[in-house]
């Protein structure tokens, strides 16, 4: 019922006179950072009577406020498209009118997915993925986050008093006297037996990780370790495209002294640890790609396998952006599959394929069929002493006299000189301290310009542009 509902409540502001249907539609599209607007989504449904039928079931079987308004059985009685903007087109409104539809959407909004939620149709998590993904407009949690929940609370509250038969569900009302922000699972967990499947759910940004994630993700780690009746977990992402695609960008972005970068880092480093050192075996069952932290936190993992046949599977891509790896990729993985095939990967960044992956021994098997319950049965049989999986060296590793040639191409030198010197250096230390390094260097790179270019070149033209890097 949300996108019906928002079209009533966009449609009733229209009848009342706040907003021309042309001002309503806009401003609800920018509001609710919807795709289009109701009234275009309309028409482009070709005037379709569906939402008009729908309001009225609802009306009896959800909540009284709920009813095709006026507007709308006149619209499609008349068998006309609206009038809304033409492409191109600006709507010029105060900014008065703004204030009075944007209040009133947002209230139906909020107190629309609440009364969902405490209904016990979807819970808070799927109700976001769904709307994010399915209608394409703001996650309603995340808005009222963002607004805070006492302000959402209030759109909601004045929105009621305005609209008889509008419900104020308890669910928000006790959200904000809690005086917290909306928790939004971003993580998810489930029990096979005595077997924890995690799940990482970000799909509209591959599974990015961003500080959510990491609390989340050290939140289910250490309850499993806890819990006596768990032998074992499986990580996974959501979908088929991406196991994690990465940091998210915003995250790293926002960091803006070397401290700052160092701290973050060593925070984001305590989720792989804690997975590294969690005393049960966890199976890294990589459904997609694994860029950046996204195979960083796999190869914490006691054993990795992957869907068949990727041909775009791993990569350290960070001096594409001009940075270093900083959640453990300059220490695990020369020690996981040697300084030679790492030195590679980390100064290039480019991506390997899944059976590149399981020639070098970053992942156990390819798996042809459900990569679930082949992930399930090796935690079973590495849990029981049946398969044996080798373990990162957590002492120095020995360098090799001489290491492989790297074209680097454009990417910035000056990066690829902090990205040797953490290899080099971190394969002296245990593996402790040269995770510490690595934070450390991390940190280094917002001393140089590169990093800068790198980062504002990925926000603004995406992974397939090259930056212009400096080299200082």
């Amino acid at each position: 019922p949300v996108f019906e509902g928002i079209f009533e409540a966009a449609a009733l502001a229209v009848e009342k006179g706040l907003a021309t249907v042309k001002q309503a539609d806009v401003i609800t599209a920018k509001a609710l950072k919807m795709g289009v607007g109701p009234f275009t989504a309309h028409n482009l449904a070709g005037g379709n009577p569906l939402p008009q039928h729908g309001l009225d079931e609802m009306h009896t079987k959800i909540m009284a406020w709920y009813k095709s308004p006026r507007l709308l059985d006149d619209q499609v009685k008349a068998g006309k498209p609206w009038e809304t903007p033409g492409k191109g087109e600006v709507v010029e409104y105060s900014p008065g009118t703004y204030e009075a539809v944007s209040n009133r959407v947002m209230g139906a909004y909020f107190g629309m997915v609440c009364e969902i939620v405490e209904s016990g149709i979807a819970n808070i998590g799927d109700m976001e993925m769904a709307i994010d993904v399915g209608l394409v407009m703001a996650p309603p949690f995340e808005l009222m986050n963002q607004i805070g929940v006492n302000r959402a609370l209030e759109l909601v509250q004045a929105y009621a008093k305005e609209n008889p038969g509008f419900k104020v569900a308890g669910l928000l009302t006790k959200q904000a006297a809690s005086g917290k922000p909306w928790k939004i699972p971003r993580v998810l967990r489930e029990d096979k037996g005595n077997i924890a499947i995690v799940k990482i759910r970000r799909p509209k940004v591959l599974n990015a990780l961003n500080t959510e994630v990491f609390e989340q993700l050290k939140e289910i780690f250490s309850a499993i370790q806890k819990d006596p009746k768990i032998k074992g977990a499986v990580l996974t992402g959501f979908g088929t495209r991406a196991f994690v695609s990465g940091a998210d960008i915003q995250m790293l972005a926002s960091q803006k002294t070397p401290e700052e970068a160092e701290a973050g880092c060593l925070r984001s480093q305590a989720v792989p640890n804690l997975i590294e050192n969690l005393g049960k075996p966890v199976v890294c069952a990589m459904n997609g790609l694994a860029f950046g932290g996204g195979n960083e936190l796999a190869m914490a993992c006691t054993a990795r396998i992957a869907a068949r046949g990727q041909k775009v599977f791993v990569a350290q891509p960070e001096p594409r952006l001009g940075i270093i790896p900083g959640c453990g990729g300059t220490q695990r993985l020369p020690r996981l599959i040697g300084i030679e095939k790492a030195w590679a990967m980390l100064r290039s960044g480019n991506p390997i394929s899944s059976a590149r992956a399981k020639e070098f021994g970053l992942i156990q098997e390819e798996v042809e069929g459900d990569l679930i319950e082949a992930a399930i049965d090796w935690v079973r049989r590495i849990s029981s002493g049946k398969a044996a999986v080798p373990t990162i060296p957590r002492g120095p590793i020995s360098i090799p006299p001489k290491l492989p040639e790297v074209d680097i191409g454009h990417l910035s030198r000056k990066i690829d000189s902090l990205i040797q010197k953490t290899i080099l250096e971190g394969a002296k230390m245990s593996l402790e301290e040269g995770l510490k390094l690595e934070a450390r260097t991390f940190g280094e790179c917002l001393l140089t310009q590169d990093m800068k270019i790198g980062m504002e070149n990925f926000m603004k033209n995406g992974p397939k542009v090259n930056a212009g890097f400096v080299h200082h």
